[in-house]
């Protein structure tokens, strides 16, 4: 899954199964932050040691997205429950995404394209970093931020003179999401009501990192109560195992005294 690892070698826990969780902060204008501040806590390497915020911003954006989904099957939730409406008679649908017919399916970094007039470019797939710096530089033109995947033009490296990528963009989009297929994920459904195929573009990552945000959410849910109900206190409740945290909860729930 990582780079220069072999995927099975890395390890990933879910969020909420450290006392440490309750302080991630989840910045909804600063998601490439998020993700990264996610992994580098819940993500360890074969010899149980934690990665480096640098090292998770040097992963592509499928490796990122990979290592997301491993903390989620981590916490024994495999499946995201989707809802949208269909576009020809709005009919509410239904559709359950198995999160395990996705793990694994890393893309490689770099690949080769191309196009229909000739013209052969050797790419790579965005990484964090590269999230980080078109943030931190402001708005870009989409061509120059295809030119920064560029790493060859017929073999040789690219100099000032790109090829016309105004034209191209298309279809560079297009083989970017044949290659990595997860980072624009495309579900496919057919409505229940009319029978219409719909086509629905799932962000997977944003899914990925609201269902963390509950998760910490019911973390802080289950200090509020016990600490209500025993007065202990915050560190205290959160150094209680998980098992033991939830028996106390449900003991509470069954005494009525917490409605």
């Amino acid at each position: 899954m990582m780079a220069g690892q072999d995927a099975q070698a890395w390890r990933a826990r879910a969020v909420g199964s450290a006392a440490s969780d309750i302080d991630l902060v989840f910045d909804a204008a600063d998601r490439p932050g998020t993700v990264t501040a996610l992994l580098a806590a819940c993500v360890c390497n074969p010899d149980g040691q934690a990665i480096e915020a640098d090292e998770a911003w040097d992963w592509t954006l499928s490796q990122r997205l990979q290592a997301l989904i491993a903390m989620r099957l981590a916490a024994q939730e495999p499946v995201i429950e989707l809802q949208s409406a269909c576009t020809r008679c709005s009919e509410a649908m239904e559709l359950a995404l198995d999160l395990r017919a996705l793990a694994g399916q890393t893309a490689t970094p770099r690949f080769h394209w191309r196009s229909d007039s000739g013209i052969e470019l050797a790419l790579r797939l965005p990484r964090g970093c590269d999230l980080q710096s078109w943030m931190l530089d402001g708005p870009s033109s989409p061509e120059a931020l295809a030119a920064s995947l560029i790493e060859a033009v017929h073999g040789v490296a690219p100099d000032e003179e790109q090829p016309a990528l105004s034209t191209l963009l298309p279809m560079l989009d297009d083989a970017f999401e044949a290659h990595d297929p997860l980072t624009a994920l495309r579900l496919h459904t057919t409505c229940p009501e009319c029978a219409h195929d719909n086509t629905l573009v799932c962000d997977l990552e944003a899914l990925l990192i609201d269902g963390f945000s509950r998760a910490q959410a019911r973390m802080l849910d289950d200090v509020l109560q016990l600490a209500s109900a025993f007065h202990w206190r915050e560190a205290d409740i959160l150094a209680l195992p998980r098992w033991r945290r939830a028996h106390y909860l449900r003991q509470l729930h069954h005494e009525g005294a917490w409605a």
